[in-house]
Order: C-alpha cells, then sequence, then structure tokens
C-alpha cells in the first residue's frame, strides 16, 4: 500500500485525503480526540513516512537492509496496536477512527511536502 501511494497519480491521492478527513470528521462529532492523541497519531503517521525514505537511502550492500525492511512491514501494525493500546476505552471506535485517520493524515502532510515539485 505504501509503495502504491508513493506511485499514484495526484488525483488518486486527493480522493485518499478526502475521504480519511470526512472520515476523522464524522467520527470528531460523536467524540472529540484529544489534542495529545491527536499529536502522537500524527507523529506516528511521520514516522510511517521516514521509514520508508530511510529504506531509499540504505545502500542494497549494506547488512542491516533486511533486518529494516522487516521492520518497516510490521511498522504498520505496530502502529495500529499502539493506538488501539493507548485509547481510552469510552467511545473506542470512534477514538480509534479519529487516531488512525491523523496517522494517515501525518503520513500524507510528509510524503506529499517532501514529493513536491520545487518551485524556485
Amino acid at each position: 500500500m505504501l509503495a502504491y501511494w508513493y506511485n499514484a497519480p495526484r488525483h488518486i491521492k486527493l480522493i485518499f485525503i478526502i475521504v480519511v478527513c470526512v472520515a476523522v470528521y464524522a467520527a470528531n462529532q460523536v467524540q472529540p480526540l484529544s489534542p495529545t492523541y491527536t499529536i502522537l497519531s500524527l507523529v506516528l503517521g511521520f514516522g510511517l513516512h521516514f521509514g520508508q525514505y530511510l529504506k531509499t537511502k540504505i545502500s542494497v550492500r549494506s547488512s542491516h537492509k533486511s533486518n529494516f525492511q522487516f521492520l518497516l512491514k510490521i511498522y504498520p501494525l505496530i502502529v495500529v496496536a499502539i493506538v488501539m493500546w493507548v485509547l481510552p476505552p469510552q467511545h473506542n471506535w470512534t477514538a480509534t477512527i479519529q487516531a488512525l485517520g491523523f496517522v494517515l493524515i501525518g503520513f500524507f502532510l510528509v510524503s506529499i511536502y517532501q514529493n513536491r515539485a520545487k518551485r524556485f
């Protein structure tokens, strides 16, 4: 999925972003997520992109490449587990939707900003 994101056309990325924002907004109408969890989710989303960025920077001959690739494959599962474990139990489904949405928004922001065309 992450490999597709980096090769997807702009309109597909825009559709994903709009759908995620609508889902976060709808869940926010039921129960708002606290700013602490929002920031934690955004940081986890930033980590998704930086992991992919570092994967491209590690040389093919490096002995750490296979271990790092394994870590990158399980990192999204670790993010979901952290989000589910940290969130409070009341209104858990709405908080989970918002937290995972903010993880994706954090990922979207950093990946789109880094890959944008330079205008200078």
